[in-house]
């Protein structure tokens, strides 16, 4: 009973946040775009096939286009028209799963490494450009406060995804 009277300040309180907070937030979100177009645009390459080409250079055994759809908290057909466009481009091979040949296993080819590479590079060249401007404990209680808003996102947009492809959306 105390924590539902908990939970439900929080949310009138989450209500009455000033609007440049939410303003804010929103901001960060269209800034990460912009860099995003900015740095990525040479290479032709989206945010979702970007998250996608690196998932898989980390993943290089390879993993199914479901499994990297929910990691990456990308709707299902999204990801199929991802691996689509990346198969055309001689970028992902798509091949059965070595115990399972009714599963399809995605992995990248040389040509794909090689721009998730790239394009890994780029994005990390950026992130220290900004780190520099920050202590190391500045950086720190950033990590520490982004993880949790992380993990309370993730646990959101996957109920969410949930009910959308459930069709309760």
């Amino acid at each position: 009973m105390e924590q539902e009277k908990q939970k439900q300040d929080h949310t009138e309180d989450a209500l009455k946040l000033p609007a440049d907070f939410r303003e804010e937030q929103y901001l960060h979100t269209v800034a990460s775009e912009k860099r995003h177009e900015l740095l990525m645009a040479p290479y032709g390459v989206s945010f979702p096939v970007f998250r996608t080409l690196v998932y898989l250079m980390q993943h290089p055994d390879g993993a199914a286009p479901s499994q990297i759809a929910d990691d990456l908290m990308i709707l299902r057909q999204s990801m199929t028209n991802i691996v689509d466009s990346l198969e055309k481009q001689s970028l992902v091979e798509r091949s059965a799963h070595p115990n399972d040949r009714r599963r399809i296993i995605v992995r990248l080819l040389p040509k794909g490494l090689s721009l998730a590479r790239t394009l890994f590079q780029i994005e990390n060249d950026y992130t220290q450009r900004i780190y520099r401007h920050f202590t190391k404990q500045e950086l720190e209680d950033y990590y520490r406060l982004m993880r949790k808003m992380h993990e309370v996102k993730e646990l959101e947009l996957n109920q969410i995804l949930k009910e959308y492809e459930a069709g309760h959306v």
